[in-house]
């Protein structure tokens, strides 16, 4: 059973949106921020039961892509793009799967998730395996060597 009104309409009201809240925030209890574009905050998940595990997500409080205008959307998907460049340069990912729901968190926001030699390519990605936590000093690495990389990436469309 869906939402009822009454609490859809809470969950997608800006002022009620975690999301606004803290992923502008260096740091919050789920992730650490990558980069800001002018368009979305990149932050790495601190849960890293794959490692890479990656989070871009839209500066605005939009709750579908359907919602933006096409320069807007083309936007959004350059830094998912542009962080998926990034994410595998550091871990060297197989492939990265790309995951956009919102139904519980409705504020527009793509998972990045890399999968790895060692992962089962049969089995579905799922965004609560885990929690794996680094240790502190890997995790400052890895968001360091992220930082480095985007730093040095060439922005998509010329931007």
């Amino acid at each position: 059973m869906w939402w009822s009104d009454g609490e859809w309409e809470a969950m997608t009201a800006a002022e009620q949106c975690g999301m606004c809240a803290d992923a502008h925030l260096p740091t919050n209890d789920h992730s650490t921020l990558i980069a800001t574009t002018s368009t979305s905050h990149v932050r790495l998940a601190r849960n890293q039961h794959h490692a890479g595990y990656s989070l871009v997500i839209l500066r605005e409080h939009v709750v579908d892509m359907s919602e933006l205008p096409p320069e807007q959307l083309a936007r959004f998907w350059a830094d998912v793009q542009r962080a998926a460049r990034v994410i595998d340069g550091v871990f060297r990912s197989k492939k990265i799967d790309y995951l956009v729901m919102g139904h519980r968190m409705p504020h527009l926001h793509c998972h990045l998730l890399p999968q790895h030699a060692t992962d089962d390519p049969l089995r579905n990605v799922n965004i609560a395996d885990g929690p794996t936590y680094l240790p502190p000093d890997a995790f400052d690495a890895a968001i360091a060597a992220l930082q480095r990389m985007w730093e040095s990436s060439e922005p998509p469309l010329g931007r």
